[in-house]
């Protein structure tokens, strides 16, 4: 999960991180009908066995035993690659779960936080501020994924209709249509026509992409949840462009939700966009790409961790 080249204090953070998500799985597993607590999915945390490295083990060793709780209960040690500088809250998911994530919260990801906050990031005028400028006091502005952009010159509306599709197929309750009384309902995707308008039309803490509507002549949809907002938003041919100028494949999604919508019309029809983001991945729990620069500016495995996870304390447990 966490590159062997990177600091030891990373790594040990990483490690803290890894054994909690496998505890809080031996306990509450999902998939207990196959025998298993977890896999090597996605649907968990994505596992490839390679050779074991010297910095790691020792991580593993200088920490062993040790746990990251919130009160008496196990953390959700929920990490992701990178942050454009802000960080965001369990919302992202639509869980229905009752657990209490509030150690997980928006906040900034640097020194210092200015005149953004995660409540104020979910402002469209303030986020697209923030997202279409640099700041060097965030610690992960040196990152290549720390900006990124992403165009798509012509829109294929058919491609596009059939990702709202998959994603309504996916969970119904996430993609709703424009009824005649104005209000969004939950039913079969049938179909778009040309596009009059596509923006966000709602935003989570610390500014990442929460609601997404498509207006068509014909129908009008709302894409609920920063997944499925990468999704929907992803043409399948684009190359996103890192703030270093080096090209990435976008594979089946966006890098993030932290992302700002620029429509390009003709004769009041989008027939294109282009999208200004930040950060590669869910933006909950630790960034590691942070959690490496904040190492090497000298900060400890528990300063690291307690700053990512609000109200957290690491106890050894055996």
């Amino acid at each position: 999960e966490m590159p062997a080249s990177y600091p030891l204090e990373a790594l040990k953070a990483q490690a803290v991180c890894a054994r909690t998500y496998a505890y809080r799985n031996m306990s509450h597993s999902g998939i207990a009908a196959f025998g298993a607590h977890v896999d090597d999915s996605a649907g968990y945390q994505v596992y490839n066995n390679i050779s074991e490295n010297a910095q790691t083990t020792k991580a593993v060793k200088e920490t062993a035993g040790q746990l990251l709780y919130y009160g008496d209960e196990l953390c959700g040690s929920y990490y992701y690659s990178t942050s454009c500088g802000f960080g965001t809250d369990a919302g992202v998911w639509k869980s229905d779960g009752a657990e209490d994530t509030s150690y997980l919260q928006a906040r900034r990801i640097g020194e210092e936080s200015g005149e953004y906050s995660g409540e104020n990031l979910k402002e469209e005028e303030a986020f697209t501020e923030f997202i279409t400028n640099c700041y060097d006091s965030d610690y992960e502005s040196g990152e290549a994924w720390y900006r990124w952009e992403y165009e798509v010159e012509e829109i294929d509306r058919e491609e596009l209709l059939e990702n709202i599709k998959k994603r309504y197929d996916a969970n119904p309750r996430l993609v709703l249509t424009k009824n005649k009384d104005g209000e969004f309902e939950s039913r079969e995707i049938k179909n778009l026509g040309e596009i009059k308008e596509l923006y966000i039309a709602g935003r989570g803490g610390g500014g990442v992409a929460d609601e997404l509507v498509v207006e068509g002549t014909k129908n009008t949809y709302k894409i609920i949840s920063e997944h499925n907002i990468r999704y929907v938003l992803n043409n399948g041919d684009g190359k996103v462009i890192r703030q270093d100028g080096s090209q990435a494949p976008a594979s089946s999604l966006l890098p993030s939700g932290y992302l700002a919508i620029f429509a390009g019309k003709e004769k009041d029809i989008v027939v294109g966009y282009k999208l200004v983001g930040g950060g590669y991945g869910h933006g909950v729990g630790m960034s590691q790409n942070g959690a490496k620069e904040m190492a090497k500016k000298g900060f400890t495995s528990d300063d690291i961790l307690t700053f990512f996870y609000d109200s957290c304390k690491v106890k050894d447990v055996y």
